[in-house]
């Protein structure tokens, strides 16, 4: 045999030895997500059903859930939430707390700092702690199908194979970080808006501040019929080049991405059957999976029978977006201004305190412990004063605090779950302004043809000011009044 085939022979074992080794590692990938496959058929044992549920798949893989009660809807719903997104659902509990870097390691410290500061994990807590009985016996049934169907999968969720950690199981805060990282999602949580303005106010002066960020435009379609004037120009001012950077903190940069959601309703005037008609596309990011999951409700009560249709949130119980057959919902984002920025003034030296209407207040100090895959534990602390966690600074004697609604555990509740049951839009009204969510236009439709809309969630009762620059709460004159 000559050397070059012995290096042919040579390379061709090779070859089929790293053949091996890729087909050996597809079957064994192949196995293990075929194990973590939910079950789609045949029955399945599940602890704490008042009766059977059954859950029938259209064509398309949607779930119809039959049961005797609301209860044990929702534990058939965690069942099914758990079997088929666990992993969506733990990124949205970690990312609503600041718990990512466990499964992503110290790659998601930075990001799971810029959560913890915000403590949700302590509101979700005390949301549950606040929550109706009614309430509180749909999430923990929830709760319980969650873990049962993540437990009954013959193998975990092959995402956690890639990340070489396992999930940990439910709690019933989980549900409501679920919903806090809607909030981040869907407000600004950094104060950027303000802080940018006030840079562009320090650079350019108010007037040019109003004409490039004019607090509304003709555009603008108030109930009352009233508009905001057009803002004049500002005047040319030229400045010498080493006075033109501005000194503001500055917020986050725009984002490049186009937001936006559309929802429309046609009242029964103009149906031929006389009842209403609502569309609505909520417009958050393309993902696999996709955030919402289609479902249908079937149960009975005293009030009678109930059918729901329409999209939940994996993590959560309640269904968000649908019709119940008499009352129609859907949500696009408010865009509410809910966040303000503060400036609170710190004593000179050791910058423990910060200047209040009652005097100097201690800062208080919020120790937490990121656990970090792979690496050590990371300890950082949440500096917080009572109107909100500090955002920036000390600069120039001064922190710039972030008062948000959603830092109040009564901005946020499972209410919504009402809306399954709502007889009509008088009804439906009343619960939406009843509901914790981030704030949505909520827009109804019912069966006897009335349309309405509304907002829905907290908004802050401003004193003394607009709201639009960063201002100081230290003497009482600006404020929150509920």
């Amino acid at each position: 045999m000559s050397a070059l085939q012995k290096r042919f022979q040579v390379l061709f074992s090779v070859l089929s030895v790293l053949l091996l080794i890729v087909i050996a590692g597809g079957v064994y990938a192949w196995w293990e997500i075929r194990g973590s496959l939910p079950q789609l058929d045949g029955e399945r044992a599940l602890p704490g059903l008042s009766a059977p549920v059954q859950i029938a798949r259209d064509a398309l893989g949607v779930p119809a859930i039959t049961g005797a009660t609301r209860a044990d809807v929702a534990r058939a719903l965690g069942f099914l939430h758990a079997q088929e997104r666990y992993f969506q659902m733990d990124l949205l509990r970690r990312s609503g707390a600041g718990e990512l870097s466990e499964l992503f390691g110290k790659a998601a410290v930075d990001y799971d700092k810029s959560r913890r500061m915000h403590g949700f994990r302590r509101t979700a807590e005390k949301c549950v702690a606040q929550m109706s009985p009614a309430e509180r016996a749909v999430l923990e049934a929830y709760t319980a199908g969650v873990n049962a169907g993540l437990a009954a999968l013959p193998k975990i969720p092959w995402e956690y194979l890639v990340v070489r950690t396992p999930p940990q199981p439910w709690k019933l805060e989980d549900s409501f970080l679920v919903i806090f990282a809607m909030w981040f999602d869907l407000q600004d949580w950094r104060g950027a808006a303000e802080r940018n303005l006030s840079a562009v106010r320090q650079a350019l002066g108010t007037p040019a501040m109003n004409f490039f960020a004019p607090p509304g435009d003709s555009w603008d379609a108030a109930l009352d019929g009233s508009t905001f004037p057009p803002a004049p120009l500002p005047p040319l001012r030229l400045k010498p080049a080493e006075e033109e950077k501005p000194t503001a903190s500055l917020g986050e940069p725009p984002s490049d991405v186009i937001l936006g959601s559309n929802a429309f309703a046609v009242s029964g005037a103009h149906t031929a059957n006389g009842a209403a008609i609502l569309a609505n596309d909520m417009h958050l990011g393309f993902s696999v999976p996709h955030i919402w999951y289609r479902a249908e409700f079937n149960w009975r009560d005293e009030r009678g029978t109930h059918r729901v249709d329409g999209v939940t949130l994996p993590g959560t119980p309640a269904m968000t977006v649908g019709s119940n057959g008499r009352v129609a919902w859907g949500f696009t984002d408010a865009y509410v201004d809910t966040t303000d920025v503060v400036v609170a003034e710190t004593d000179g030296i050791g910058q423990i305190q910060y200047r209040t209407p009652r005097g100097w207040v201690d800062i208080e100090d919020r120790p937490e412990v990121i656990k970090v895959k792979g690496g050590a534990p990371v300890n950082f602390v949440a500096r917080w004063t009572e109107w909100g966690p500090i955002i920036s600074g000390p600069e120039d004697g001064k922190y710039l605090v972030l008062s948000w609604t959603a830092h109040a555990p009564e901005a946020t509740n499972l209410t919504a779950l009402e809306l399954e049951t709502a007889t009509s839009t008088e009804a439906a009204i009343d619960i939406m302004h009843r509901s914790g969510i981030p704030n949505e236009n909520a827009l109804i439709a019912d069966a006897d043809g009335k349309v309405a809309w509304t907002i829905i969630g907290k908004i802050p009762r401003r004193i003394g000011y607009d709201g639009r620059l960063p201002v100081s709460w230290a003497f009482g004159d600006r404020k929150w009044d509920g």
